[in-house]
């Protein structure tokens, strides 16, 4: 590792020179100081270079403009111009172009020589990576211990604070990694630099606020397979220290991603361990009542509660058409449990299971319940997080548990399947749909529907009676002429025709039970996307 071009500024000859623009670019890294007065130069840089010239073989202003946009896009630290023997003074539009390209110019004064800059410069660059590769040796040796010794993360930030010198925080959003809280207040980082973070895998320099206060931070990423599940923050530093501790955080990095790896793979044991429990609870009738409840105990788990059923799936199921990962499993225990600590979450086919304590049975409360948690989720994971879910009903005991899976699987399913699909469906509410969704995809549904509400479909579409409507609104004002038609805006003799014309078309009369009965189960089916 080099030095900085602010360490430099104060080495040899470059303390009688000035900075003319691109100041921000004090903490670029110098790793080689080159004279260049060769015309084609560019080829044979490397990047965070110091360059000297007078550009004498750069007469041309094109060229010298050009010039200066190829010493940006290889990475150049600083241009440091001789002016006096050809420029005379360095013109404006070099400063302009360079200051575009946040490229710092440096005016190098008369009487001071190029050797007077490399050589002390090259000195204390070679001394500074033979003291960096010492104390990195040191560094990574501490480090190592503690990986080795089972550290906790408190013992990293421990180890960290004596490295670096300065505060430092690590945070993550896995609920089984165990966190201290620091002592002031952190605005988190945002979404757009965590995926930054994730594709350029190395600590980076930003601001961060504490305490409402900006403070200028290196942030290192944590990351499991590529995916950042927190990251490290070594709040305020010195830039003569920059190098030794972004390689410092990034060694912690590395040894943080293997501690939270074993911490995930003994979470993701214990929650599999869970999801078992679940299966047998919900599936396995061959085991003994008593062994499951002894096996429950673990989960809190009590025969002698109130339960119920819910089934969920994710909008991110939904759009990525996989399997619920670990990862968001435990972000939904860990949610859930923080308001229904009896909740026992986990996967069962695919859906994320909740078997859900209702301590109150009074149905009233018990949907709340449901809403509030379907909200509670939308809220502390993410928006829309939950895209169907259904509920079962209210049982006591390992038997009805098994029921409300049913009866919730069912409820989920069919939620999906209407014409108006709802976020939430209880079983409760289901009605006629429980004997339908039995039937969904069958050809004898098909065959009632099509012979009873297919038929005013069809005819609707060329003459626009708006049969099918007229039936809805009548079943729903519980077959009253006159608040039909009122709602309608129709007359009461208009509605006596249509009525007439759906009897005429189906043969069901809505004057005959019977009849009233097929076209009411027909409206059902056409409610239903089959």
């Amino acid at each position: 590792m080099g030095i900085t071009l602010e360490s430099a500024m104060k080495i040899g000859g470059l303390k009688k020179c000035r900075i003319l623009t691109g100041e921000k670019g004090l903490s670029k890294t110098i790793d080689n100081v080159t004279i260049t007065e060769v015309p084609d130069i560019t080829r044979w840089l490397k990047g965070k270079e110091l360059l000297l010239t007078s550009f004498f073989a750069k007469n041309e202003p094109s060229d010298q403009k050009q010039f200066i946009q190829q010493l940006s896009a290889i990475n150049t630290s600083a241009l440091a111009i001789k002016p006096y023997h050809y420029l005379g003074e360095i013109p404006d539009f070099i400063l302009e172009e360079a200051e575009k390209y946040s490229l710092p110019i440096i005016e190098i004064p008369e009487d001071v020589s190029y050797l007077d800059i490399l050589s002390p410069v090259m000195s204390a660059i070679f001394n500074n990576k033979a003291l960096l590769q010492d104390d990195m040796e040191q560094a990574n040796k501490i480090l190592r211990e503690v990986s080795i010794n089972g550290g906790r993360v408190n013992d990293f930030i421990e180890a960290l604070e004596f490295l670096t010198r300065s505060i430092v925080t690590i945070e993550s959003w896995l609920p089984f990694i165990n966190l201290p809280n620091p002592s002031f207040e952190i605005a988190p980082i945002s979404e757009e630099m965590i995926r930054e973070m994730e594709l350029i895998k190395h600590p980076i320099r930003l601001k961060r606020k504490r305490n409402g206060e900006e403070i200028p931070c290196i942030v290192a990423p944590i990351l499991l397979d590529g995916v950042m599940y927190g990251y490290i923050t070594s709040w305020g530093y010195k830039v003569e220290n920059l190098q030794l501790y972004l390689s410092i955080l990034e060694q912690a990095s590395v040894f943080l991603s293997l501690e939270f790896l074993r911490l995930k793979v003994k979470h993701d044991v214990e929650q599999q361990y869970k999801d078992d429990f679940i299966q047998e609870l919900l599936f396995n009738r061959s085991m003994n009542f008593q062994d499951l409840i002894g096996k429950g105990k673990k989960y809190q788990f009590d025969n002698e509660k109130m339960y119920t059923c819910i089934l969920f799936v994710t909008g991110q199921k939904e759009h990525r058409n996989r399997n619920v990962d670990t990862t968001t499993i435990t972000r939904v225990d860990y949610i859930i449990r923080q308001q229904w600590s009896d909740a026992i979450v986990g996967n069962i086919r695919d859906y994320i299971c909740i078997i859900f304590p209702v301590g109150d049975s009074t149905k009233t409360v018990w949907k709340d319940q449901c809403n509030a948690l379907c909200n509670y989720l939308d809220t502390y994971v993410e928006r829309h997080f939950v895209s169907y879910m259904g509920v079962g009903l209210i049982y006591k005991g390992i038997t009805g548990l098994r029921e409300s899976f049913v009866q919730a699987e069912n409820a989920l399913k069919l939620g999906r399947y209407l014409v108006n699909p709802k976020t939430i469906t209880f079983y409760e509410d289901l009605g006629v749909y429980r004997l339908l969704g039995a039937l969904i995809g069958s050809q004898e549904l098909t065959d009632f529907f099509n012979k009873t509400v297919g038929k005013l479909i069809e005819y609707d579409k060329s003459h626009h009676l708006k049969l099918i409507e007229t039936l809805k609104a009548y079943f729903e004002y519980n077959e009253n002429l006159k608040e039909t038609s009122h709602f309608l805006f129709i007359h009461v003799n208009t509605l006596k025709y249509r009525m007439r014309k759906i009897a005429s078309i189906t043969g069901y009369s809505l004057n005959d039970t019977d009849g009233k009965m097929m076209l009411y189960i027909g409206l059902k089916i056409n409610e239903l996307s089959i």
